[in-house]
């Protein structure tokens, strides 16, 4: 009998160092030095192709990769989005299917970095559909392809009161200077040689006293924001700015939990209201690109939707995103009432993320089986009744086989 790996202390050794700690499934570091090898196996970690812009081909189609380690230092350390997080650490390293879907999503990257189309792309789909994980692989392979990559791995912790806000004093909108510097510092390690390589082409003034001449890079936009956290606000309107009309380098703006930049956040004001997201100065930077009222020259502006915490999902945006069938009326004229049936438009393309193949569920279970995630031997009758079983859902199935953890 194989025991598995919890946080259980039993069956353990102690030495003058004192006692060990386990690994558990879904928490931190471990030291294995001390378990009973009996009872407690250390996680494999099998070899895996990284994915990056060489590697993102149609032979990688079904098979498990690893993430660039440099975009994922980049974006910081445990910012992942969803539940990738303790997945990765149940793993032992940072790895995700490269499916067909995530095929067509980059072949559309690609055309994109050519020409920018006039609308922004959301993806969309059920919790759990692995939306959250092809945006990560998006911005992973836009990074090593050498684009400027502004990546927003929870637009929720925009919204949701946990990180410090302020008003501004010339308007009614607030500032969050914390917030907007941490993404400002990502920008710069993830897409720091494609910001020094976009010139500003005027000068720009940050503030009363500083600013940066024509011969300046974004490069040095985004480094003066870090320097002085009460520009950081400015810093990110003028790179956004710049950025965009600017062809020299594709852009990819890509924001998880994309309609929280819709919602009535958790924050309130001086009068005690709650603020809707538009007076968040770093929400209102964004929101143009997802309305259609701001494009790139280059580059892309994707999204993907939550449904984990609906507080921060509109009803109005749930509706237009996920519309009842429509069953054509014998009276058109009915079909015009607004109460009865709402308009639908969206300011942005969707993109519907379905359910995985029986085929992708079988390159996951044997993906589990290698890290020990799943200790039977993978049979096409074991991935069938899960994938069945799940509904084809990718979070569903690995709920499925981590049950018991």
């Amino acid at each position: 009998m194989v025991v598995d790996r919890t946080k259980s202390t039993a069956f353990m050794k102690k030495d003058d160092r004192g006692e060990k700690r386990v690994r558990s499934g879904t928490t931190t570091s471990v030291n294995m030095s001390s378990a009973n090898p009996l009872y407690y196996a250390a996680v494999p970690k099998p070899q895996l192709v990284t994915l990056d812009a060489k590697t993102a081909k149609e032979s990688h189609i079904d098979t498990v990769m690893e993430i660039d380690g440099r975009f994922l230092d980049g974006i910081g350390s445990g910012c992942y989005p969803g539940y990738l997080g303790n997945d990765f650490k149940l793993f032992g390293k940072p790895a995700l299917l490269y499916r067909k879907f995530t095929q067509d999503l980059l072949d559309q990257m690609a055309k994109h970095a050519k020409q920018a189309p006039k609308r922004a792309s959301v993806l969309n789909g059920r919790n759990g559909a692995g939306k959250s994980a092809e945006l990560l692989k998006a911005a992973s392979v836009a990074a090593s392809s050498g684009h400027i990559v502004i990546y927003a791995h929870s637009a929720i912790t925009w919204v949701n009161s946990s990180r410090p806000y302020a008003p501004q004093s010339s308007s009614d909108m607030f500032t969050q200077p914390e917030l907007t510097t941490e993404l400002l510092r990502s920008v710069s390690l993830v897409s720091g040689n494609a910001l020094a390589r976009v010139p500003l082409g005027k000068e720009i003034a940050l503030g009363k006293k500083k600013s940066l001449d024509a011969t300046k890079t974004l490069a040095d936009l985004v480094n003066l924001g870090l320097q002085t956290p009460s520009l950081a606000h400015s810093a990110l309107e003028n790179l956004l700015e710049v950025a965009s009309t600017q062809t020299k380098v594709p852009v990819l703006l890509a924001i998880d939990d994309v309609n929280s930049l819709w919602c009535n956040t958790l924050y309130r004001d001086q009068s005690d209201n709650i603020l809707p997201a538009n007076r968040l100065r770093l929400i209102s930077t964004m929101l143009p690109f997802f309305e259609g009222k701001q494009t790139l020259a280059r580059g892309w502006v994707l999204g993907a939707a939550s449904y984990s915490d609906l507080r921060f999902m509109p009803k109005d945006l749930n509706k237009r995103l996920n519309p009842p069938p429509m069953i054509p009326l014998a009276n058109a004229e009915l079909s015009k009432d607004l109460v009865a049936f709402p308009p639908t438009e969206l300011p942005f393309d969707v993109i519907p993320m379905g359910t995985i193949s029986a085929i992708e569920t079988w390159a996951l279970m044997h993906f589990y089986h290698k890290t020990n995630i799943i200790a039977s031997p993978i049979t096409k009758a074991l991935a069938g009744k899960r994938w069945l079983a799940a509904s084809g859902n990718p979070r569903r199935i690995f709920a499925g086989v981590t049950s018991y953890f």
